[in-house]
């Protein structure tokens, strides 16, 4: 099962809901200033009704889609495919031995300023 892929597609998804929600709102409020009545009728009427609606989303919705996947192309998203994994580092011996020669580096600097030399 392809897990990374699976949780990339329901991580954009569940992104993009309030962004599609929002796009939503702009398009029948803007329906409605046009004069569109989305209240009245049967079922079939109310249908009808939301056409204008749905066509202007989904051209809005494959436009964004369209821009998250060249944004993505242009960093070099390859998904699952050479991920590196976590490497938790650990002191070693060179890593005391480089710390302690920099504190007497700095204590030696330090000393030095204060004697003014």
């Amino acid at each position: 099962v392809p897990v990374h892929e699976l949780t990339m597609i329901m991580s954009i998804a569940l992104r993009f809901i309030p962004t599609l929600i929002e796009e939503t709102d702009k398009i029948m409020s803007a329906q409605k200033a046009r004069g569109a009545d989305f209240e009245s009728g049967n079922l079939m009427e109310k249908a009808k009704a939301l056409v204008p609606i749905l066509v202007p989303l989904f051209i809005s919705a494959f436009r964004r889609a369209d821009e998250l996947a060249t944004a993505m192309e242009c960093r070099c998203y390859h998904g699952g495919e050479g991920r590196t994994k976590l490497h938790v580092l650990k002191y070693e011996r060179r890593d005391y031995v480089a710390l302690t020669l920099g504190l007497v580096i700095l204590a030696g600097v330090i000393a030095l300023r204060a004697f003014g030399l």
